[in-house]
C-alpha cells in the first residue's frame, strides 16, 4: 500500500514566502483562526449559512488537494489515494482522521470511506462541529472522495457517545445515502443562496411595508359630498410631503371634489419648510379645482409660524375639523347631510 510522502511534495521555498503542496501553493494558519472566521461568519449570517459555508469551503479545499496530491506523486490504486486523505487531513492539523475502512471497487459500484475523526475538546471543532472545524473536515472528505471517485460523495459526522469525544465518519455516494445524510447534503447543495439576494428581497418587503404604513400615515377620506379630509400627523419632510400631495391629487382627481380640509392637529414640528409644503399642497389642490382648508392650528403652531414668517395669507385656516367641515358646506351651500 502506498503511503503518502508528504516529505517528497511538501517544499517550503522560503526566498519567496512560500510553502508548496507539489504545484499547488499552501498557507500555514494558526487553528485559532479558522475559529475565528467560523465565530465571526456566525455572528454575521446565522448557524445555518455558516455551517454550509465552512461545509462547502472545506469540499473546495478536499477536491483541490485531491488533484494537488494525485499529480505529485505517484499512486498504485486509487483505494491509497482514499486512504491519502485521511492522512493529509492529519498531518494538516485539520482533524485527525483514522481510517477503519475504505473501499474503491469501480466494477462493483462499491465506494466507503469510514474511520474516526479525532478532534480533541481544545481543538477546532470542539468535537461538536460548534465552531467549523468539523464541519470543513467533513466538507473536505466529501470534496476528496468525490474528486476521487467522480460522482458526488457525501461524507456524514455521526455523534459519539462521549460529550466532545471523538467523531466518526462515513462517506458513501450521495444516492447510497438516506434521510441521515440529509443535513449534510443541504449543506453542500446551499450553494445558490446568496445573502445580497436575501438582503435584496427583505429590502423589497420593507419597501412594500413602508409603502403600506405611509398609504396609512397619510390617508384621504371623503367625509362629507365633495368635501375631503386629510389628517397629517408626523414630521413632514421631503419625502412625505410628495406622498401627501401625490394622494391627495389622486384621490381630488378619482372624486372630483371639491373641497379639502388639511388637518394639522397631529403634526410635531413646524417649520419653514413644513409651512411650505402645505403652501405648495394647498395650491396643487386649487389647480385641480379643489379648496383647500388648513384645521389644526394650536397656539404653539400659531406661535412658530408667527415667528418664522410664515406667508399663509392665502391659506383659510381654522380651528378644527369641524368648523373646515362647516366652512366648506357653507362654500359647498350644502345641507349638513353624509353622503350615502
Amino acid at each position: 500500500m502506498a503511503e503518502l510522502n508528504l516529505e517528497a511534495i511538501l517544499k517550503i521555498d522560503r526566498g519567496r514566502g512560500r510553502v508548496m503542496l507539489g504545484e499547488q501553493r499552501m498557507l500555514l494558519l494558526r487553528q485559532q483562526s479558522l475559529q475565528y472566521l467560523a465565530e465571526l461568519l456566525s455572528q454575521q449570517l446565522g448557524g445555518s449559512l455558516t455551517r454550509s459555508l465552512l461545509t462547502q469551503f472545506g469540499f473546495r479545499c478536499g477536491s483541490g488537494d485531491l488533484a494537488a496530491v494525485r499529480a505529485a506523486q505517484d499512486w498504485k490504486s486509487e483505494q491509497d489515494l482514499l486512504r491519502a486523505c485521511c492522512e493529509l487531513q492529519s498531518l494538516m492539523g485539520l482533524a485527525a482522521a483514522e481510517v477503519e475502512k475504505a473501499v474503491c471497487d469501480r466494477e462493483s459500484g462499491e465506494f466507503r470511506l469510514a474511520g474516526v475523526l479525532k478532534t480533541p475538546s481544545d481543538d477546532i471543532g470542539n468535537g461538536a462541529c460548534t465552531h467549523g472545524g468539523c464541519n470543513v473536515a467533513i466538507g473536505y472528505i466529501s470534496g476528496w472522495c468525490s474528486a476521487l471517485y467522480g460522482e458526488p460523495v457525501v461524507a456524514v459526522a455521526i455523534d459519539s457517545d462521549e460529550e466532545n469525544g471523538p467523531r466518526r465518519f462515513e462517506a458513501r455516494p450521495r444516492t447510497a445515502w438516506g434521510d441521515e445524510a440529509e443535513p449534510w447534503i443541504r449543506a453542500l447543495d446551499e450553494t445558490e443562496y446568496s445573502l445580497s439576494r436575501e438582503l435584496e428581497r427583505k429590502l423589497a418587503v420593507i419597501e412594500e411595508q413602508e409603502a403600506a404604513i405611509s398609504e396609512l400615515s397619510t390617508p384621504v377620506m371623503e367625509i362629507w359630498d365633495d368635501i375631503l379630509l386629510l389628517p397629517i400627523v408626523g414630521v413632514v419632510d421631503t419625502r412625505r410631503s410628495m406622498e401627501i400631495m401625490n394622494n391627495l391629487l389622486d384621490s381630488i382627481a378619482s372624486t372630483q371634489a371639491r373641497c379639502v380640509i388639511i388637518d394639522v392637529t397631529g403634526v410635531e414640528v413646524v417649520d419653514t419648510r413644513t409651512a411650505d409644503y402645505l403652501l405648495k399642497v394647498i395650491r396643487a389642490a386649487s389647480l385641480l379645482g379643489c379648496r383647500g382648508v388648513l384645521t389644526g392650528l394650536g397656539a404653539a403652531i400659531s406661535q412658530t409660524l408667527v415667528e418664522i414668517g410664515a406667508d399663509l395669507s392665502e391659506v383659510r385656516t381654522l380651528r378644527s375639523i369641524k368648523e373646515g367641515l362647516r366652512d366648506s358646506l357653507k362654500f359647498l351651500k350644502l345641507p349638513g347631510r353624509s353622503s350615502s
